[in-house]
């Protein structure tokens, strides 16, 4: 989990589903100490009520950003 010398560097929403089942995770990118990057997760039971109010709008930027970098990389190949 993130302790209290890690550095919060972003977080976004990105919902995942399946069949039958779905799920709302916060994904964290954490610096620690040392200077090293790790990928850490919140569940929603983990999650604030903030986090929760803003999920769906993380979610929304996120999904358009994807996009967007990903027209950005077919442009330079």
């Amino acid at each position: 989990m993130i302790d209290k010398t890690d550095r919060i560097v972003t977080a976004w929403a990105e919902p995942v589903s399946g069949p039958g089942w779905a799920n709302r995770p916060l994904w964290i990118i954490v610096r620690d100490g040392l200077g090293n990057f790790r990928e850490d997760c919140l569940q929603p039971d983990d999650q604030t009520v903030g986090m929760q109010t803003l999920y769906h709008v993380s979610s929304a930027v996120h999904r358009e950003m994807v996009a967007e970098v990903e027209i950005w990389r077919r442009k330079k190949r």
